[in-house]
């Protein structure tokens, strides 16, 4: 039976429901002879002959991609004795006239299927390159010949083989790698699927699109290598719990890696990373060996002279020694120019930000203007990169560089330079609470182009304040790459600095361009809703009424949301009621709250006195005790009875800062109540320059709260944020906008 597949309707006109349903059939196809029969098919439908095919592309003139189909050509390719190539695929498509882009994509996927499914053109695991799967180049010694040291064998390999192996052939199997990096994960990993499915294949896609196509189709006996996994969680489209579980299912092995910090961040991300994160199966790999690890790698060291160098190299590890931290530290540290140091800067604040793309010469160069004393600016622009590129890539001890260059998928092109794995984490830890300067965030913002490092950007922009750099990062997300929740975003965003005209702009084009695109629909009718409320306010407001303006202020901060609140308290509705002083709360409205509970509202007044608890004001709940405040009165007994804990706060702070640098989401959130409690504004500060998840919410609730700043600060800082290095609390100097 004939494959039912043609591409448009007679005379190249919309496709009717027939044509659609068959072109839909596309999906089905899976090897060489199933696409050629189905192109054979389409020829016969539109009643060309094999002469048809080359008269009509020899008359006509040919594009790069395009081939002159000759009659030998055409039944070779239709009979299955030769390959179809892309340039043949799009030339009979052509001359059949299939113009409807949806159903080209859809032959032109289902090309890039059947190629993908040749065997003939897939890697195999004993074939692959070390280094081509992320392992890190090793420092030289003399008398080592070999590309790799020797293997020190670790006390998890038992148990990596065994989640590797244990589900049996047909079930396949996820595991991950967690550890800080140059720990040896990959290496341990690269060891255990060489030994385990040295005959399998490989595949590393660029990008989780490149997984996700393979979910209709799996292949089968085949090892798919995710290094940086959070690479793939992050991106657009990120990869989901249920592609996974289908490779796994035909029996694949799924294996990636992730540093403490973001396999932390996986556990509270999204619902269906959690999912993924939880069919996996967690290697944890220490920072350092153990004694029996320590003992093998001295008996290696007899005959491996890398190793024997490790053992002896002072402050690093055997694993950290191998991959040339030290070296790369000291390249840091002691940089040969202020141009070297500036560019290693550039990189290690691109990957704070969450930018794991390479970063290309022009982006660097933009960056290092911000690094840069005045005196090293006036030289051309074209020296700071001279200067800066042999040292930062110069090999250190073998084949370890600061910044190594990265291919861009074609021989001979340059993509960009990425950081050192070690340096990166080295300095994110170093730099955590250093502001990134506006020079970068320009170049990162304009010279990035992958969608996913532009989510990341704005998400850190926010987290820091700098609302400045999220707007152009997600306006890019939506004008460029369609992204419907960078629109929502956007908007909220907008609506916070009074500017509706332009929020309702940005989700009627998103809209325009996908009308299925529910949430925004729904965005777009709360912001015309909210923006009719705000102008029946406005004149009222300008005319001077404080209740008014105050009323225009909140529904400004939150869209609305409070206001909502408010109106529903006023109808009698106390869950409503109940969530406006938890949001009063979060905002630190303390002379509201105060307000409410001399009017008696009990859950005003209990969470005035946890705020007063928290920050240890004896005085201020002696007097509401006294006045007969009973939430006073219970909240004063504890205080009395937890008066030393001042003394350990110093001991928590650290204890959750090391929880914090280790990615733990949960400390991030303790961290900031603790600051909030200590009232401790400079403490904040640096943590919202960090990015650390509550930072930006408990500092403006303690601006708030204290009113010991210029009025309207903290206002403006909701709405309009911060500029790159301006402080996160106002200097003598300050002005509001």
């Amino acid at each position: 039976m004939p494959w039912p597949f043609f591409g448009v309707s007679e005379g190249g006109g919309e496709m009717n429901s027939l044509e659609r349903k068959s072109a839909d059939g596309l999906a089905q196809i899976r090897t060489d002879e199933q696409l050629a029969e189905a192109l054979q098919t389409l020829s016969r439908r539109r009643g060309l002959t094999l002469d048809a095919f080359e008269r009509a592309t020899r008359d006509n003139d040919q594009r790069r991609d395009r081939q002159v189909l000759k009659r030998s050509t055409v039944s070779d390719a239709f009979r299955g004795k030769s390959r179809i190539t892309k340039p043949l695929l799009f030339s009979v498509l052509d001359v059949c006239d299939v113009q409807d882009g949806d159903t080209r994509r859809a032959w032109l996927a289902a090309w890039e299927r059947v190629m993908r499914q040749d065997p003939r053109d897939r890697l195999r695991v004993d074939e692959a390159m070390p280094r081509d799967l992320g392992i890190h180049s090793a420092m030289t010694a003399p008398g080592s010949l070999d590309d790799l040291p020797a293997y020190v064998q670790r006390d998890f390999d038992f148990d990596l083989r065994t989640a590797l192996s244990a589900k049996g052939p047909d079930r396949g199997a996820f595991v991950v790698m967690v550890g800080t990096s140059a720990t040896g994960k990959t290496r341990s990993l690269y060891e255990a699927v060489l030994d385990l499915f040295s005959d399998w294949a490989l595949e590393q896609p660029s990008e989780a699109a490149d997984l996700l196509e393979l979910k209709n189709l799996p292949p089968r006996r085949t090892v798919f290598w995710l290094d940086e996994l959070q690479q793939y969680l992050g991106g657009r489209p990120p990869l989901t719990s249920e592609c996974v579980r289908t490779l796994l299912r035909h029996g694949n092995v799924v294996v990636g890696t992730l540093w403490p910090d973001e396999y932390a961040a996986c556990t509270s991300a999204s619902e269906d990373v959690r999912r993924l994160v939880k069919i996996a199966h967690p290697i944890s790999v220490p920072d350092s060996l153990t004694v029996a690890e320590l003992d093998e790698a001295n008996r290696i060291a007899e005959r491996d002279s890398r190793i024997r160098v490790a053992l002896n190299t002072r402050d690093a590890g055997l694993t950290q020694a191998l991959a040339g931290a030290p070296a790369l530290v000291m390249c840091w540290e002691q940089p040969a120019t202020p141009y070297t140091k500036a560019i290693i800067a550039a990189a290690a604040d691109g990957h704070r930000l969450g930018v794991h793309a390479p970063l290309s010469p022009e982006l660097l160069t933009d960056a290092m203007f911000g690094y840069l004393k005045p005196a090293h600016r006036v030289r051309p622009a074209k020296v700071w990169l001279a200067e800066a590129l042999p040292h930062a890539t110069r090999p250190l001890h073998g084949e370890v560089a600061a910044l190594s260059p990265a291919d861009d998928g074609v021989a001979g092109t340059l993509a960009g330079y990425t950081l050192a794995d070690y340096l990166a984490q080295h300095l994110r830890r170093e730099r955590r609470t250093v502001c990134v300067p506006h020079e970068a965030w320009q170049a990162f913002i304009t010279r990035l182009h992958r969608a996913s490092d532009l989510r990341r950007l704005a998400d850190a922009a926010k987290a820091r304040l700098r609302y400045r750099y999220a707007e152009p990062a997600l306006e890019r997300l939506v004008d460029e790459f369609g992204d419907g929740g960078a629109a929502i975003e956007l908007a909220d965003l907008l609506i916070r600095q009074d500017r509706f005209e332009r929020a309702l702009d940005v989700l009627r084009r998103r809209l325009a361009a996908d009308p299925r695109d529910w949430e925004v629909g729904r965005q777009l009718s709360r912001a015309q809703e909210l923006w009719q409320r705000v102008e029946q306010i406005r004149p009222a407001a300008d005319a001077g009424d404080d209740a008014a303006r105050d009323r225009l202020a909140e529904i400004l901060v939150d869209g609305g949301i409070s206001d909502d609140l408010r109106i529903r308290e006023g109808n009698g509705d106390l869950i409503a009621a109940e969530r406006l002083v938890e949001r009063l709360a979060d905002r630190g409205c303390v002379l509201e709250l105060r307000t409410r509970a001399d009017q008696g509202q009990m859950i005003a007044a209990e969470v005035l006195a946890d705020l007063y608890l928290a920050w240890g004001e004896t005085d201020l709940l002696t007097v509401r005790a006294e006045a007969g405040d009973r939430p006073a009165q219970l909240r004063l007994s504890k205080l009395r009875r937890d008066a030393s804990r001042a003394e350990v706060a110093a001991a928590e702070l650290a204890e959750l800062r090391a929880a914090v640098d280790d990615g733990k989401p949960e400390a991030a959130l303790q961290l900031c109540t603790l600051l909030f409690e200590l009232r401790d504004e400079d403490g904040l500060a640096d943590e919202l320059n960090a990015g650390t998840n509550g930072a930006a919410d408990r500092l403006l609730a303690l601006y708030t709260a204290t009113g010991r700043h210029p009025p309207g600060w903290a206002a403006r800082l909701r709405s309009f944020g911060l500029d790159a290095e301006e402080p996160a609390f106002p200097g003598p100097e300050s002005t509001l906008r």
